[in-house]
């Protein structure tokens, strides 16, 4: 009996802590103005879109993740990441990622999402982040020393300067004018793109393995070029 009681009263705790929430702030502005993102700071982790059909928002929240998280959120006080902001200044949104105000025990991630008007440019500079972009955009500019990345739809103009990535970008269409430029040390590449396009890509690297089933055809669009100390790279 004097072990049974412990349990039964432990078992509703443990019922809270795992159903209850680990997310600990949330915001959401409206971007039906904005043609551009800048997001920079800390880490994070960025969905981007071009779907018309949804309201042109923008969120940010912060939550602990790890599996110890949802214990840690009910039973310890803190605020994870607060002290990000959002704003819209002319026409561009401004992402700053803060990082957390004390060290927490589980890992706190800030998490962006933003719908936004087809043709948008984004510009993405953190030292480690993942990155999601499904739709049309102008131009994506994205910078770090780490980072995951998928591109699904199209890009006019793509320069990812990442020390170690890896990136995926399929392009559903294009228009005879891409370019593609990706630099790192370490680098896994893996490029689609439609059946009828031409495409002149190089691959510069100290040591490199390339997968490709396309002839490159020197002065075509989409242009591509990879340069780095380690690349893998695909090229559909």
């Amino acid at each position: 009996m004097l072990i049974a009681l412990p349990a039964m009263v432990l078992a509703p705790i443990l019922l809270v802590a795992t159903t209850r929430n680990a997310e600990t702030s949330a915001t959401e502005i409206d971007i039906a103005g904005v043609t551009a993102v800048v997001a920079k700071g800390e880490a994070s982790a960025i969905e981007l879109t071009s779907n018309e059909a949804l309201p042109y928002r923008a969120s940010a929240r912060s939550r602990r993740s790890g599996w110890f998280a949802p214990f840690y959120s009910s039973w310890f006080y803190s605020d994870c990441v607060s002290d990000s902001r959002m704003r819209v200044e002319g026409s561009t949104l401004y992402i700053d990622v803060a990082a957390p105000s004390w060290p927490e025990l589980e890992d706190c991630k800030v998490e962006l999402h933003a719908n936004l008007k087809k043709g948008a440019t984004v510009s993405i500079e953190q030292p480690a982040f993942q990155a999601r972009l499904d739709g049309e955009f102008s131009a994506v500019a994205l910078k770090g020393k780490a980072a995951d990345v998928s591109i699904e739809g199209h890009v006019g103009q793509a320069r990812l300067d990442v020390d170690a990535l890896r990136a995926r970008l399929i392009y559903e269409k294009t228009q005879q004018s891409e370019t593609v430029e990706i630099s790192g040390k370490v680098l896994d590449i893996h490029l689609g793109f439609d059946t009828a396009s031409f495409i002149d890509y190089q691959v510069a690297a100290t040591a490199s393995w390339v997968d490709s089933s396309r002839t490159a055809i020197p002065g075509a669009k989409p242009q591509v070029r990879i340069n780095g100390e380690m690349v893998r790279a695909t090229i559909r």
